[in-house]
């Protein structure tokens, strides 16, 4: 009896002992030539004002005298060491050829010095990494990444650029990711804080309504992630990490993405994302071969679409010709005119008035207050019975009812668009046959039904550039015009506007 006691109590300690996540043969040290690490620190510049950044830069053993592959790693010296083990991995994964050689490149939140011993840092982190703008992915194309190439040949295909990150850093490279697609096609996020601290808690809606775009991501958390037995429901104000974790990758399933999520046993710490980041970086670069190099990720459509119970409201995909496709157009000025069949153009002068006249002949003149003081363009319904009013400085889109005098009354703020961070407001309309309208914004080209609900939102012609202006044109209306970053562009659509001269009333929206 005291035998079988003694070996209980020696499996029981043998068992607690145990972690659930043991590292691999691949996150330890293996007999295969190693990287070099160089330690540096970014001098301040202009997106973190006073703060400089301190990193590291990984060279992979036996590189190629090409330009390299690089992958950045948020909160990058947590990645040196602990459960994550990165050098080692990128050793090991160079080594057996389950990687392209690559360059990593380790960087860590700014911290801005006190200026005094009695005064505190301001630290960076949660600023850079859970904000939701362009500012953070800015700083790395604009800043960081630069001083790396002034010393090592990165290459410029964004099929060979990864980014990951941990907890809040993984709300930073995929939010990078999101913003610049066409500098980074792979992004690692473990135990990503997707949760409503600044903003992230709004990606997975912005993923179902936004068309893809060229990213893959391996997802993992730990179902216990802020979670426990006498809180199920989350133990932060931001919300619950794994459910958080669930509706992104919802989102991008929906969204036909390349998209990978486990789901394990443990909390917000990298035990799991550490044991599981040899296989996270096989996967990310699984295209990858010695003889072709690296493959091409682009977007495809979700694998439900057009079969029973595929709902076809609100889908990009049923809406475009096809994604990623604006073409460039030669021409210098693109024409957006609110003209009625009897030839009465509408315009808001950008003063706080709404003015009408007649283009040609006899006809009522006439002025109206503007909703939105700043609004200086306006679109016709395709039964010209309505009025959309922009407004460049407001989330919310004006919509007004033409009276049969032409006169516009009954002003609501009916449109409400999505924006992130400082991001709001809209440049330019359009509608469609079907009454939804096409608004001109930071994000994209918004659709919203003629419910009011933003149901689409198209990608800029140039990533991360507002969309200034949008009209529809061609000879039956079928092509997409928007201006970005001062040139014009063009897309082909499966739906198409109405010439003025021929208004019709558009099908009931849902409801």
């Amino acid at each position: 009896m005291r035998r079988l006691l003694l070996l209980l109590l020696f499996l029981g300690l043998t068992l607690h002992a145990q972690t659930p996540y043991p590292p691999g043969p691949d996150s330890q040290i293996q007999n295969v030539p190693h990287g070099t690490l160089e330690k540096l620190v970014l001098p301040a510049g202009k997106f973190y004002p006073g703060t400089p950044h301190h990193y590291a830069v990984y060279l992979p053993a036996n590189a190629p005298a090409t330009p390299l592959p690089y992958m950045i790693f948020l909160d990058g010296s947590s990645y040196l060491g602990g459960n994550l083990q990165a050098a080692n991995v990128l050793d090991n994964l160079i080594a057996a050829k389950q990687i392209p050689p690559m360059v990593g490149i380790f960087v860590d939140p700014g911290v801005l010095p006190a200026i005094r011993p009695d005064a505190q840092n301001r630290y960076e982190r949660v600023f850079e990494y859970d904000s939701v703008s362009n500012r953070y992915v800015n700083f790395l194309e604009e800043e960081l990444i630069p001083a790396i190439e002034r010393k090592h040949a990165l290459s410029t295909n964004p099929d060979e650029h990864a980014i990951g990150g941990t907890s809040t850093g993984a709300v930073g490279a995929f939010v990078a990711a999101w913003h610049r697609p066409d500098q980074f096609h792979r992004v690692l996020s473990l135990i990503g804080t997707y949760v409503a601290m600044k903003g992230a808690d709004t990606l997975p809606e912005l993923v179902r309504k936004t068309e893809a775009r060229p990213i893959r991501i391996w997802m993992q958390d730990g179902a216990n992630d802020h979670i426990t037995p006498d809180q199920p429901y989350g133990t932060f104000y931001a919300g619950t990490w794994p459910r958080a974790n669930q509706m992104l990758f919802d989102a991008l399933q929906f969204q036909g993405y390349d998209a990978r999520l486990t789901i394990g046993t443990g909390g917000h710490d990298t035990k799991q994302g550490g044991a599981e980041l040899p296989e996270a970086l096989r996967w990310l670069w699984r295209d990858y071969t010695p003889a072709r190099g690296v493959g091409k990720i682009e977007p495809h459509p979700p694998t439900a679409l057009g079969k029973p119970g595929w709902d076809t409201r609100g889908s990009i995909w049923a809406t475009v010709e096809a994604i990623g496709n604006w073409e460039p157009v030669n021409e210098k000025v693109l024409e957006s005119r609110a003209l009625t069949a009897s030839n009465i153009h509408y315009i808001a002068d950008g003063h706080g008035h709404i003015r009408w006249a007649p283009t040609s002949g006899a006809g009522r003149a006439g002025e109206v207050p503007s909703p939105s003081m700043k609004a200086d363009a306006v679109a016709l319904s395709p039964d010209q019975a309505m009025l959309v009013v922009t407004d460049p400085e407001h989330r919310h889109q004006w919509s007004m009812q033409l009276q049969p005098d032409g006169t516009p009354t009954h002003a609501e703020p009916f449109y409400r668009l999505e924006v992130l961070d400082e991001d709001a407001g809209a440049k330019g309309a359009a509608f469609d046959s079907l009454g939804q309208v096409y608004f001109a914004t930071a994000l994209g080209i918004q659709i919203c039904e003629a419910n009011s609900r933003v149901a689409m939102i198209l990608n800029s012609p140039v990533p991360d550039e507002p969309v200034d202006a949008v009209a529809f044109g061609g000879p039956n209306r079928e092509w997409l015009y928007a201006v970005t970053d001062g040139k014009l562009f063009r897309r082909r659509m499966k739906v198409h506007a109405v010439p003025p001269d021929k208004p019709e009333k558009p099908p009931q929206p849902p409801l």
